[in-house]
Protein backbone atom coordinates (compact mmCIF):
# COMPACT_ATOMS: atom_id res chain seq x y z
CA UNK A 1 0.00 0.00 0.00
CA UNK A 2 1.40 3.43 -0.58
CA UNK A 3 2.17 5.46 2.17
CA UNK A 4 -0.02 8.60 2.82
CA UNK A 5 1.89 11.84 2.75
CA UNK A 6 1.82 13.56 6.20
CA UNK A 7 -0.93 16.66 6.32
CA UNK A 8 0.77 19.94 6.77
CA UNK A 9 -1.16 22.01 9.12
CA UNK A 10 -0.85 25.88 10.09
CA UNK A 11 -0.93 26.50 13.69
CA UNK A 12 -2.43 29.46 15.34
CA UNK A 13 0.03 32.27 16.58
CA UNK A 14 -0.11 32.28 19.84
CA UNK A 15 -0.27 35.35 21.98
CA UNK A 16 3.07 34.42 23.90
CA UNK A 17 5.04 34.13 21.11
CA UNK A 18 7.88 36.51 21.40
CA UNK A 19 7.73 37.49 17.18
CA UNK A 20 4.36 38.20 17.12
CA UNK A 21 4.94 41.07 20.47
CA UNK A 22 7.89 42.45 18.86
CA UNK A 23 5.93 43.01 15.76
CA UNK A 24 3.14 44.22 17.82
CA UNK A 25 6.08 47.31 19.18
CA UNK A 26 7.61 47.62 15.72
CA UNK A 27 4.08 48.60 14.35
CA UNK A 28 2.95 50.96 17.32
CA UNK A 29 6.21 52.22 17.55
CA UNK A 30 5.94 53.18 13.59
CA UNK A 31 2.66 54.74 14.28
CA UNK A 32 3.62 57.12 17.22
CA UNK A 33 6.64 58.47 15.46
CA UNK A 34 4.50 59.22 12.57
CA UNK A 35 1.89 60.54 14.66
CA UNK A 36 4.66 63.06 16.54
CA UNK A 37 6.18 63.76 13.11
CA UNK A 38 3.08 65.26 11.71
CA UNK A 39 2.06 67.19 14.86
CA UNK A 40 5.60 68.99 15.03
CA UNK A 41 5.33 69.77 11.52
CA UNK A 42 1.91 71.37 11.94
CA UNK A 43 2.63 73.05 14.74
CA UNK A 44 3.02 77.00 14.98
CA UNK A 45 4.77 78.99 17.28
CA UNK A 46 3.96 82.85 17.83
CA UNK A 47 6.70 85.12 16.79
CA UNK A 48 7.17 88.96 16.46
CA UNK A 49 6.92 90.51 12.94
CA UNK A 50 8.41 93.88 12.13
CA UNK A 51 5.49 96.53 11.31
CA UNK A 52 7.99 98.90 9.46
CA UNK A 53 11.65 99.28 9.17
CA UNK A 54 13.74 99.19 12.33
CA UNK A 55 17.52 100.11 11.72
CA UNK A 56 20.42 100.20 13.77
CA UNK A 57 19.79 101.66 17.20
CA UNK A 58 16.37 102.05 17.38
CA UNK A 59 14.77 101.18 20.48
CA UNK A 60 12.50 97.51 20.23
CA UNK A 61 8.66 98.70 21.06
CA UNK A 62 5.77 97.09 21.23
CA UNK A 63 4.28 99.22 18.51
CA UNK A 64 7.10 98.26 15.86
CA UNK A 65 5.71 94.69 16.29
CA UNK A 66 2.59 92.52 15.68
CA UNK A 67 2.68 89.00 16.87
CA UNK A 68 1.77 85.88 14.21
CA UNK A 69 1.59 82.33 14.66
CA UNK A 70 4.20 80.48 12.04
CA UNK A 71 5.20 76.58 11.51
CA UNK A 72 9.17 77.40 11.91
CA UNK A 73 10.47 73.84 13.10
CA UNK A 74 13.96 74.01 13.78
CA UNK A 75 14.51 77.78 13.21
CA UNK A 76 12.32 78.89 16.28
CA UNK A 77 15.26 79.42 18.32
CA UNK A 78 16.43 81.64 15.93
CA UNK A 79 13.56 84.28 16.39
CA UNK A 80 11.89 86.14 19.26
CA UNK A 81 8.61 84.77 20.20
CA UNK A 82 6.86 87.69 22.33
CA UNK A 83 7.56 90.86 23.93
CA UNK A 84 8.64 89.11 27.08
CA UNK A 85 11.34 88.08 25.70
CA UNK A 86 13.24 90.98 24.70
CA UNK A 87 15.48 92.25 26.98
CA UNK A 88 15.05 95.80 29.35
CA UNK A 89 16.69 98.33 26.81
CA UNK A 90 17.00 96.40 23.82
CA UNK A 91 17.80 98.26 20.30
CA UNK A 92 18.48 96.77 16.93
CA UNK A 93 22.06 96.04 16.46
CA UNK A 94 20.90 95.78 12.72
CA UNK A 95 17.93 96.84 10.11
CA UNK A 96 14.89 95.10 10.37
CA UNK A 97 12.40 95.03 7.34
CA UNK A 98 8.73 95.95 7.52
CA UNK A 99 7.49 92.05 7.51
CA UNK A 100 10.54 90.52 8.21
CA UNK A 101 10.37 88.07 11.10
CA UNK A 102 12.34 89.49 14.54
CA UNK A 103 15.64 87.51 15.20
CA UNK A 104 17.25 87.18 18.05
CA UNK A 105 20.58 87.99 16.52
CA UNK A 106 19.41 91.59 16.03
CA UNK A 107 18.70 92.42 19.28
CA UNK A 108 21.29 94.18 21.53
CA UNK A 109 22.19 97.04 23.89
CA UNK A 110 22.90 100.48 22.64
CA UNK A 111 26.74 100.02 23.22
CA UNK A 112 26.91 97.52 20.65
CA UNK A 113 25.76 99.41 17.53
CA UNK A 114 29.05 101.48 16.22
CA UNK A 115 27.30 103.59 14.24
CA UNK A 116 26.13 107.31 14.78
CA UNK A 117 23.88 109.69 13.02
CA UNK A 118 24.46 112.53 10.71
CA UNK A 119 22.25 114.76 9.08
CA UNK A 120 22.59 115.62 5.23
CA UNK A 121 20.86 118.32 3.87
CA UNK A 122 20.09 117.50 0.04
CA UNK A 123 18.93 120.21 -2.88
CA UNK A 124 17.14 117.68 -4.77
CA UNK A 125 14.91 115.06 -4.51
CA UNK A 126 16.58 111.50 -3.72
CA UNK A 127 15.94 108.12 -5.48
CA UNK A 128 13.45 106.17 -5.01
CA UNK A 129 15.55 103.21 -2.92
CA UNK A 130 16.79 106.06 -0.97
CA UNK A 131 14.15 104.81 1.88
CA UNK A 132 14.96 104.34 5.93
CA UNK A 133 17.12 100.97 6.27
CA UNK A 134 18.85 101.06 2.63
CA UNK A 135 22.24 101.15 2.23
CA UNK A 136 23.53 104.41 0.56
CA UNK A 137 26.52 105.80 -0.69
CA UNK A 138 27.32 109.52 0.29
CA UNK A 139 29.62 111.49 -2.00
CA UNK A 140 31.23 114.64 -1.97
CA UNK A 141 31.68 117.12 -4.60
CA UNK A 142 34.79 119.48 -4.67
CA UNK A 143 33.56 122.73 -5.31
CA UNK A 144 34.93 124.62 -8.72
CA UNK A 145 37.77 127.14 -8.21
CA UNK A 146 37.63 130.44 -9.55
CA UNK A 147 39.26 129.05 -13.19
CA UNK A 148 35.84 126.60 -13.60
CA UNK A 149 38.24 124.11 -12.93
CA UNK A 150 37.62 121.41 -10.20
CA UNK A 151 33.87 119.99 -9.30
CA UNK A 152 35.46 116.35 -9.12
CA UNK A 153 33.14 114.02 -7.06
CA UNK A 154 34.38 111.64 -4.92
CA UNK A 155 33.17 108.87 -2.60
CA UNK A 156 33.40 109.93 0.57
CA UNK A 157 31.05 107.21 2.60
CA UNK A 158 30.69 103.46 1.09
CA UNK A 159 28.06 101.94 3.27
CA UNK A 160 25.99 104.57 5.40
CA UNK A 161 22.56 103.55 6.39
CA UNK A 162 19.01 105.79 6.03
CA UNK A 163 17.52 106.52 9.17
CA UNK A 164 15.19 108.91 8.31
CA UNK A 165 13.75 111.25 5.34
CA UNK A 166 13.19 114.73 6.62
CA UNK A 167 10.91 116.20 3.12
CA UNK A 168 11.08 119.47 4.17
CA UNK A 169 8.22 122.12 3.59
CA UNK A 170 6.26 122.93 0.81
CA UNK A 171 7.08 126.75 1.83
CA UNK A 172 10.77 125.94 1.53
CA UNK A 173 11.80 126.86 5.08
CA UNK A 174 12.92 123.76 5.81
CA UNK A 175 15.07 122.28 3.10
CA UNK A 176 15.47 118.15 2.30
CA UNK A 177 17.47 116.38 4.47
CA UNK A 178 18.45 112.81 5.17
CA UNK A 179 19.55 111.48 8.38
CA UNK A 180 21.91 108.74 7.58
CA UNK A 181 23.93 106.04 10.23
CA UNK A 182 27.65 106.20 9.35
CA UNK A 183 30.89 104.73 11.47
CA UNK A 184 32.39 106.30 14.16
CA UNK A 185 35.36 106.76 11.47
CA UNK A 186 33.42 108.52 8.77
CA UNK A 187 31.99 110.72 11.01
CA UNK A 188 35.01 113.83 11.15
CA UNK A 189 35.28 113.79 7.40
CA UNK A 190 31.79 113.95 7.48
CA UNK A 191 31.33 116.83 9.66
CA UNK A 192 34.34 118.29 8.03
CA UNK A 193 32.53 118.41 4.69
CA UNK A 194 29.15 119.69 6.11
CA UNK A 195 31.12 122.84 7.73
CA UNK A 196 32.31 123.79 4.22
CA UNK A 197 29.22 123.82 2.44
CA UNK A 198 30.27 121.51 0.36
CA UNK A 199 27.69 119.45 -2.37
CA UNK A 200 27.07 115.90 -0.15
CA UNK A 201 24.84 113.62 -2.21
CA UNK A 202 23.00 110.47 -0.70
CA UNK A 203 23.21 107.68 -3.44
CA UNK A 204 21.14 104.62 -3.11
CA UNK A 205 22.77 101.22 -3.99
CA UNK A 206 20.56 99.28 -6.15
CA UNK A 207 19.71 95.75 -4.91
CA UNK A 208 21.26 96.20 -1.33
CA UNK A 209 17.99 97.35 0.49
CA UNK A 210 18.49 96.65 4.11
CA UNK A 211 21.49 95.41 4.21
CA UNK A 212 23.03 94.28 7.15
CA UNK A 213 25.57 96.98 8.38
Amino acid sequence: MPVAAPVMRLRRPRWKDPRLIVGIILVLSSVLMGSLLVSRLSATTPVLVARSTIVPGDRIEEGQLAVVELRLGEQEQLYVGSLDAVPEGSVATRTVQAGELLPISALGQAADVPLRPVVIPVDATVAESVVPGAQVELWHTLPADTDGAGGEARMLVEDAVVRRIDEGNALGMRSMAVEVLVSRDDVGPLLEVLGRGDRLDVIGVPGTHGVTP
